[in-house]
């Protein structure tokens, strides 16, 4: 766990993917009561648990998007008393998963003085939810855009990397490769005007979950990857 930014933290770890080790980040945030905001979960061991418990009251569990359930429900055991948020495709997939809200039934998020939704329309495959904290001008990214600049695979990981995850596009600062096929979009101008939302924001760090964070020219990356919804 490490502090990135005011009244907000990482956990590093990974996860598999195809053979190879796929580096997944979780964030959390201290909303202005003082309760916890997690998104995006690590696998759970006691040991990051504890470290969580002792930042305050864990109020909220989210799972931003329909790729990030597998950790949730070891969470959720951990944390019994906290709020679980879910993208809409995650009930199919963890059908033993209780107590949940869908994101997309959602009025008014109850952490929104801290935090605005940003629901990626047009887009079923991921649904996901991007997330801006106001405070620390960071948009938080589940897995829209990945940076794989600075990851290095080794052995078997390494050799898989280079014939299939690289040629399918999980190289460099990328779109998640299913953006470029119609399957995952099915509305592309629904997409767009979801994407116009978060051009008008002031946006100085990119925190994904997938890669490295971007803070260098953050939001002019990721309006370049995603010109192809434009053209």
């Amino acid at each position: 766990m490490r502090k990135i930014s005011t009244r907000m933290w990482v956990h590093e770890d990974s996860m598999a993917m195809l053979g190879t080790r796929l580096p997944l980040r979780m964030t959390i945030i201290k909303l202005s009561d003082d309760s916890l905001w997690m998104c995006t979960p690590t696998p759970h061991n006691a040991q990051i648990q504890n470290r969580v418990a002792a930042m305050g009251e864990l109020k909220y569990i989210v799972a931003t998007s329909n790729g990030h359930n597998l950790f949730l429900e070891d969470w959720q055991r951990a944390f019994p008393d906290a709020s679980v948020y879910v993208a809409s495709g995650i009930p199919k997939k963890r059908p033993n998963l209780k107590n949940y809200t869908r994101l997309r039934d959602l009025a008014a998020p109850p952490w929104q003085e801290d935090l605005q939704m940003l629901p990626m329309d047009g887009a079923p495959f991921f649904d996901e939810h991007m997330f801006y904290h106001g405070r620390s001008k960071s948009l938080l990214v589940t897995d829209f855009f990945q940076n794989y600049t600075g990851v290095k695979q080794k052995g078997l990981g390494k050799i898989i990397t280079k014939l299939l995850l690289e040629p399918l596009g999980f190289k460099g600062k990328c779109l998640a490769p299913p953006l470029k096929t119609k399957f995952a979009v099915k509305d592309r101008q629904a997409l767009r005007a979801s994407l116009d939302r978060i051009w008008n924001l002031d946006i100085e760090c990119v925190v994904l979950a997938h890669g490295d964070i971007l803070e260098q020219d953050a939001k002019q990356e990721i309006r370049r990857l995603c010109q192809r919804f434009y053209d």
